[in-house]
């Protein structure tokens, strides 16, 4: 039987995206989509959007305008996605949440959520950035304070965020090898040298941009240069689909990341342990 899917945010760049993905896609059947109120996609069929027979149902401003799903993808707001995170723990529905930008405050409420069901929230859904954000956090653990960190990421000119929530993901992963880490968002107006243990992190706009992210580590007389570069949100959709599969067969409610998904935590928990 097919995996049901519903998409909040399904008129957006990457809802469309996932729409085509879904349509290639064995397993997988997209029944509703979720567009904020006011959209001129309300009350339309998702048939409008795609011929495959895969993609079908209709486009609400709620959850309770949608067919029956097994799990909720949403790319939208930090509030819109709270809001379906809330409406999903009401119905015990699975959510995959690849919104960015949330607050301190929120990313409690999304925990919250994560007791009652299963919801696995990523930065990022490409599988090669997930693998960055390892090897960014080994490199990290090796080098500790020897290597001095600089964190680069380039978007769009219509990305509303910055950093992007996956330059934070990979600060994150830096953070790992960092005794006491003081993060630096560039550097105007900063006068003297770099200091010890300072981690630069900078934000890049421009044209059309899918997503792409640098991590520098720089030592004396030599310095390595970790660098990830996304040519197609299809990656990220392909991941996120990749994601609802993986969260519909879990028993448990959790907050997962892509790492779950891709068994590397378990395999990181194998070689720690010698196996």
């Amino acid at each position: 039987m097919d995996v049901r899917i519903a998409i909040a945010g399904v008129g957006g760049k990457m809802g469309r995206t996932l729409i085509e993905q879904i349509a290639v896609s064995e397993g997988l059947a997209l029944v509703g989509g979720i567009e904020q109120r006011g959209s001129f996609l309300i009350g339309r069929k998702l048939s409008e959007l795609s011929q495959s027979s895969k993609v079908s149902g209709p486009i609400s401003d709620s959850i309770e305008g949608l067919p029956e799903f097994d799990v909720l993808i949403d790319f939208s707001t930090p509030d819109a996605s709270l809001q379906r995170l809330s409406e999903c723990v009401e119905i015990n529905k699975s959510v995959v949440v690849g919104t960015t930008g949330f607050g301190e405050d929120q990313m409690l409420r999304v925990q919250s959520a994560a007791q009652k069901i299963a919801v696995v929230h990523a930065h990022n859904y490409s599988v090669g950035l997930t693998l960055l954000l390892d090897l960014v956090e080994r490199a990290s653990t090796s080098f500790g304070s020897e290597a001095d960190v600089e964190i680069i990421e380039m978007h769009h000119n219509q990305k509303v965020d910055a950093p992007s929530g996956t330059a934070y993901a990979l600060l994150e992963s830096v953070k790992a090898g960092q005794a006491q880490p003081q993060v630096v968002h560039g550097r105007q107006g900063l006068v003297g040298q770099r200091q010890e243990g300072e981690i630069g992190l900078h934000a890049v706009r421009g044209g059309d941009v899918v997503g792409e992210h640098h991590v520098i580590f720089a030592m004396a007389g030599e310095r390595i240069e970790l660098t990830h570069r996304a040519h197609s949100r299809r990656n990220f959709a392909e991941g996120a689909l990749r994601a609802c599969r993986w969260v519909c067969q879990q028993s448990s409610p959790g907050l997962f990341d892509m790492r779950d998904v891709l068994g590397m935590r378990d395999q990181a928990s194998s070689v720690s342990q010698g196996k």
